[in-house]
Order: C-alpha cells, then sequence, then structure tokens
C-alpha cells in the first residue's frame, strides 16, 4: 500500500558570497489547486528555475514558476507525460520569444528542474546544468547520475533549441527522504561529504552546513518527505495551496499597513526630514525627562524658591531649542548621507567578495572563476550606485583581469568599420579588400570596398540585384538564403531559397548571370552555399542532405547528386552552417557547438580538444564558423554569442586562444566572422555593424 507523505521545504540563495535571506526567485512549490486536471489531486510540484545566459528580472523567473506549476496541474495523464508536455511549453514560449527578439538583451533562456511528489513516488525531470541528488535509505543517488560527467551536467538550456532535450527519473521515497534540487554549483562540493551533510539530522542543520559548504554562488532547494502526522514547525497550513498563502499574507499584510502611519519614502527628503525630527525628538525629550526624574530624586528642589531665577519663558526655550538644534543637526547630517550608506554597503560587500576571490587557492579553478564571477556581479550593483568610483573600477578590472588569465581570453578593441541602418548581418565574405555583407532582415547584399590596410571602407552600397524582389533576366529573386564566392572564377554567386543562382563578376557588380538550378522545389530548407572546385554545394537542413551541383561551362544544367548516399544519413536539422577546406573535406557545425568531418558523404573523426573547463564549444554553444584556409595561421575561428567570445582553433580543431572585446555590449549580437590574416585583421558582424579587430597571425 502506498504511503502518503507530506513535504518541509527550505531554500538556500548565494549571490557572490553573499546570503539573500529570500527565496530564489525560480523555485516554487505548489499544491493541486481545486481546478487541477484529472489524476494531479494528490500530487505536489517543485520547481527551481536557475538563469543561463542573458540574466532577466526576478519577475521574470517567478512567473515563469508559476506558469510551469499551471500548466503541469491542468494536464491529465500520467506525471511523465504531463512533465514532459510542461517542459516542451515553456521551451517553445521562450525558444519562439528568443526567435523574435533578436536584441541579446532579450534573449532569454533558462535551466529547470522539476519533481513531483504522488504518494510515495517521486519523478524528476531536467534540462540544462542543474541537479537533483536524493538521500534515501541509505543511499545518496544523484541525477544525472554520473556528476563528474560534463556531457551530461551541461546540456542545453531551454529556449535554445526548437526541442528541449529532457531527462527523466523515477524514485520510490519514504518518511525522512530527502531532496535537493540545485544548480550546477553544488558539484563543487566532494560526494562524501554532500552524503554527510544530507544525514543530519534536521534540514535546518543540512542548509546551515550547505551555506557554509557552498561559499559562492548557489540556488537550490531542500525538500525532506515525512508522514501526515509529523510535529514539527510548520509555516504554511498543510493542504493549502502556496497560492492561497500568499493572498492571505497579502490581505493580512496590506491590514497591518492601513492601521499603521505610513513612513516617509527614501526620496521625499521633507518627509524624512519631518520624520527623522519627531522619532529623534521624542527620543531626546524621553531621555531629558528620565534625567530630570533622576535629579529631582538626589537633589530635590527647596521648599522655598530662590528670589532670583529666570523666567518660566526663559526655562522652556533652554530646554527645548538645545534638544531641538541637536537633532536637527543629527537628521540633517543623517538625511545628507543617506545616498552613501547603501552605496558604502555594497562596496563593502564588494571588498568580501574580492578578497574571497583572492584567497582561494590557484589550484582550484571552478571555485576562482566563479568566485570572481561574484565579484563581477557584485561589482555591477555598486556601479549601478555610483558610477566611475575608482575603488569600484580597480575592482572590477582586477576581476576581470583575473578571469581572462583562467580562461585564455586576450582583450581586443572592437573598433567600428562601418553599419547599415535597421540591418541584420548573418553573413560575411571576404575577398581581398573587397567584403560583401548579406541582411536577412531586408534581404539584400551590401558591398563594401575596404582601404589597402583593410580599416577604413572607401565606399559602400548594396548589389541592387542581389535583393529580395528584384527582376533579372526574368527571374524574380526571393528570401536569400546565402552567399559565396567563387574561388576559380572569383564570382561572387547568391542563392534564394527557391534555387535561384545569381553570379556576378565582382569587378563589374552590375554584370550578373541568373539561372534556376534543377529539382529545387524537392529542397526543404537550404540554409548555406558552398561553391569548391567550381561545384555548387547546397546544404538542406531540413532535407538532412547536402546537394552537388557540376558544372557544364558557366551554369548548372545537370540534376543534383546526394552527398550522402544510402540510407545512414547524419541529421542536419540542427546544424547552422558548413564550409568545405582546400581538400574537400566538408565540416558541419551543429547548434549544439559540435563539428563533424565528412570525405565523400562518410564521417571521419574530428573533435573540439584543449579548451578550458566551462568553454567548450558544446558549453558555450557556438553558432558561427570561418575556416581560414590560408598558409598563414590555418584554422577556425568559433563565435559564441552566448560568451561573447570567439575561439581560434588550429584545422584539426586544437585551441588556440580566445578573444573578447574591451568593450562585450558591442559584440552582443555576433552573427558571422572572417579573418584577413595578411592585414592582421579580424571582421566580426554583429548586429548591423561591422568591427575590426587587430590580431597577430604571423
Amino acid at each position: 500500500m502506498a504511503v502518503e507523505l507530506e513535504a518541509l521545504v527550505g531554500h538556500l540563495y548565494i549571490v557572490g558570497g553573499r546570503v539573500i535571506n529570500v527565496t530564489p526567485p525560480g523555485a516554487l512549490v505548489e499544491i493541486a489547486p481545486p481546478t487541477a486536471a484529472r489524476g494531479r489531486e494528490g500530487d505536489t510540484f517543485f520547481i527551481l528555475i536557475v538563469p543561463s545566459g542573458t540574466i532577466a528580472p526576478t519577475t521574470f523567473y517567478e512567473q515563469l514558476a508559476q506558469l510551469a506549476a499551471e500548466r503541469y496541474f491542468s494536464m491529465g495523464g500520467s506525471v511523465t507525460i504531463a512533465l514532459h508536455t510542461m517542459f516542451q511549453l515553456i521551451n517553445r514560449n521562450l525558444y519562439d520569444h528568443n526567435r523574435q527578439h533578436s536584441d541579446a538583451q532579450q534573449q532569454f533562456e533558462t535551466s529547470l528542474i522539476a519533481a513531483v511528489l504522488r504518494e510515495d513516488d517521486l519523478y524528476v525531470a531536467r534540462v540544462g546544468p542543474v541537479v537533483s541528488v536524493l538521500q534515501t535509505s541509505g543511499y545518496t543517488l544523484p541525477f544525472p547520475e554520473d556528476l563528474s560527467d560534463d556531457e551530461q551536467l551541461f546540456s542545453t538550456p531551454l529556449g535554445l533549441l526548437p526541442e528541449p532535450e529532457i531527462t527523466k527519473m523515477n524514485y520510490a521515497v519514504n518518511a525522512g527522504s530527502r531532496l535537493v534540487l540545485s544548480d550546477a554549483n553544488l558539484v563543487d562540493l566532494p560526494s562524501d561529504r554532500l552524503t554527510s551533510i544530507l544525514l543530519e539530522s534536521d534540514i535546518e542543520t543540512v542548509l546551515q552546513n550547505l551555506r557554509r559548504a557552498l561559499k559562492i554562488q548557489s540556488q537550490l532547494m531542500l525538500v525532506e518527505f515525512v508522514p501526515p502526522e509529523y510535529d514539527g514547525p510548520v509555516l504554511a497550513a498543510p493542504g493549502t495551496s502556496s497560492q492561497e498563502v500568499a493572498a492571505r499574507l497579502g490581505d493580512a499584510r496590506s491590514q497591518m499597513e492601513a492601521g499603521a502611519p505610513a513612513l516617509p519614502q527614501r526620496g521625499d527628503f521633507g518627509g524624512l526630514l519631518r520624520w527623522g525630527l519627531a522619532r529623534l525628538a521624542g527620543q531626546v525629550a524621553a531621555l531629558l525627562f528620565f534625567f530630570g526624574d533622576l535629579f529631582q530624586r538626589f537633589f530635590p528642589l527647596p521648599e522655598a524658591a530662590p528670589a532670583r531665577r529666570f523666567s518660566s519663558g526663559t526655562l522652556i526655550l533652554t530646554v527645548l531649542l538645545i534638544p531641538l538644534l541637536i537633532v536637527s543637526v543629527v537628521v540633517l547630517s543623517w538625511v545628507s548621507n543617506l545616498g552613501e550608506t547603501e552605496f558604502e554597503q555594497c562596496l563593502g560587500d564588494l571588498q568580501n567578495a574580492a578578497n574571497l576571490a583572492r584567497s582561494i587557492d590557484s589550484g582550484n579553478r571552478r571555485s576562482i572563476i566563479s568566485a570572481w564571477n561574484g565579484t563581477l556581479t557584485v561589482t555591477a550593483a555598486c556601479e549601478n550606485l555610483r558610477p566611475e568610483d575608482p575603488t569600484v573600477a580597480s575592482i572590477r578590472q582586477e576581476a576581470q583581469s583575473m578571469l581572462d588569465t583562467f580562461n585564455n581570453v586576450k582583450r581586443r578593441a572592437a573598433t567600428p568599420v562601418t553599419n547599415f541602418e535597421n540591418a541584420e548581418i548573418t553573413r560575411l565574405r571576404l575577398q581581398g579588400t573587397d567584403m560583401y555583407a548579406l541582411d536577412e532582415r531586408n534581404g539584400l547584399v551590401y558591398r563594401i570596398k575596404l582601404s589597402d590596410d583593410g580599416s577604413v571602407p572607401l565606399r559602400q552600397e548594396p548589389v541592387s540585384l542581389m535583393r529580395l524582389g528584384a527582376s533579372h533576366q526574368g527571374f524574380t529573386i526571393g528570401r536569400i538564403a546565402d552567399i559565396a564566392f567563387d574561388d576559380q572564377s572569383g564570382d561572387l554567386a547568391m542563392l534564394d531559397e527557391k534555387g535561384t543562382l545569381m553570379r556576378c563578376a565582382p569587378q563589374l557588380i552590375f554584370n550578373c548571370d541568373v539561372q534556376r538550378v534543377l529539382d529545387a522545389d524537392n529542397w526543404e530548407k537550404p540554409i548555406a552555399l558552398v561553391i569548391w572546385a567550381r561545384r555548387l554545394y547546397i546544404l538542406d537542413s531540413e532535407g538532412g542532405q547536402i546537394w552537388r551541383y557540376d558544372a557544364s561551362g558557366s551554369s548548372y544544367v545537370s540534376a543534383p547528386r546526394e552527398y550522402f548516399a544510402g540510407t545512414a544519413k547524419p541529421n542536419l536539422r540542427n546544424v547552422v552552417d558548413f564550409t568545405i577546406n582546400a581538400a574537400g573535406d566538408v565540416f558541419v557545425l551543429y547548434a549544439d557547438g559540435v563539428m563533424k568531418r565528412y570525405v565523400g558523404g562518410n564521417e571521419q573523426g574530428f573533435a573540439f580538444s584543449g579548451f578550458n573547463e566551462g568553454s567548450e564549444p558544446n558549453v558555450v554553444l557556438t553558432e558561427g564558423f570561418y575556416l581560414n584556409d590560408s598558409l598563414i595561421a590555418p584554422g577556425f575561428y568559433l563565435i559564441s554569442r552566448r560568451s561573447r567570445t570567439i575561439f581560434e582553433t588550429t584545422a584539426a580543431g586544437t585551441f588556440m586562444d580566445s578573444f573578447q572585446a574591451y568593450d562585450q555590449d558591442k559584440l552582443a549580437l555576433m552573427s558571422a566572422v572572417v579573418a584577413y590574416p595578411e592585414l592582421n585583421l579580424l571582421y566580426v558582424a554583429s548586429g548591423n555593424t561591422i568591427f575590426r579587430m587587430d590580431m597577430d597571425f604571423q
């Protein structure tokens, strides 16, 4: 017979080494509401949402957690189906939002872990770098099972892929079992120490020990399962939804506030002055009365007063005026220093965070990086209170320098070369000092003629025939899929999604030929074009194929051939780009940062290596790349918008360097990169702007 259990819940929220005494914004426990779907009535729902990438306002995670609970309790069927559907709905909302908002400050992604208690069964599901640990019947059961396996731990967060990568686990629990839902920082604890902490006598002690062990950063929820008759401290009425508890607390708070005098707001200096004067004057008056009474007791007044004494009016003025002057000086001093108090507190927290980061052993790379990242978080808060403070600026520079050292990051100035109004540059192609940029938002191609040193544009103009809706030789251009150079002829080629191929001579960019390649109607979603040895290679991601067209003179009149033959074809749905090196090897980059190499349609061994922990392409999720196939510094340049970093590797995929801009906001919308090794320049497209970065290729 199944045993009904209830839950005691505690939370831990540490930011930059400072314990925040509130529930983490994305943490929620919900008991089935009266409107729950059939089959959900006895469920208890736990959820923890952890930010990934751009940090949203706290209300975003609170509302997202509430939405997840509502979706779960509104769906029937099994627990696993309801959890899976809930994850899909949350992911779809985030993914659609991110597709509609190109601004990096509005690109939101989250890691999410949820658990459901039904009688004595516990179901856990997760997406992204979040973990659970269950202590039950003497066993410590982590999920994922191997916390040292980064591939399992650092899965793709919600909002980045059309379909989330959900992993699930099911356990049997009993009275006394304890569950931790946490961000990935819990992995820093050795397993034996975590086990000993979870075996403490009560959850309050467990939370205190976790607080001591996780010093830098943590968001976690601790749950202990107890029988209904458990006699312990209860913070909310058993069996009551947290929504109802919040409503009751809000009503009680409103009633208390209605009966209490209103306190002045921080910006109301007149109100603050009056309130401070009244409060301090009352305290001073009480103190004077106390001393007067004490003086009267030891030195009673004579029965007959002296003949000469001060008038009553003089005494009143003396008694009242001096305290009022003292109170006025104190209050005015307090009001004048009001804006400094919060900053000084923040500065103290910042110095404590920096000192903690400095004290960590240099061999503990993960903790050092976490500590200095936490220091940067506190730095941002202090800069909001007092911009350009020299102490804060110095600590920020120190923190950034330490992080750059441990992450092998080199800083470069990102200098604007040119920008285009209301554009979204998604492709860059470079041939000598001629650069071409594809503006996906407006559906056109720009030509930029650069100076001999590649630093400034001499002129720039749209290629009039390479734009959405342009007509030439009886063909109308549709949505442009990609642009590419033919290295043998020097022609610039453009392909639209309907199979219209246009080729223009760079010297006479308005002298173009156009044709419709055969069997384009069989394509599903062409996203990239490469011309190698005069052949066209067209990547059809949805169709799961690379179509190869052979040249016949200056045109392509034959039917395409499949690059991937046979039945064992790769899944290309998640591919973002591809290229071909001088030897004819095909390199395909997936949205999850994985790159694969094919020769003659057969996969060959290839893997990135030598990256620092946490900066691997499959962790930072590289969105695009460029292959420098020249004799000068040959290799790959990978871009990660999420970390605003450009990674350089050898042609074999071995890490060489990583680069970031001094002003990281400039590369917030990074989408394309090309190298000009002869001039030691790297060009990066971000939003509507093309930047150059001085490098050292030689």
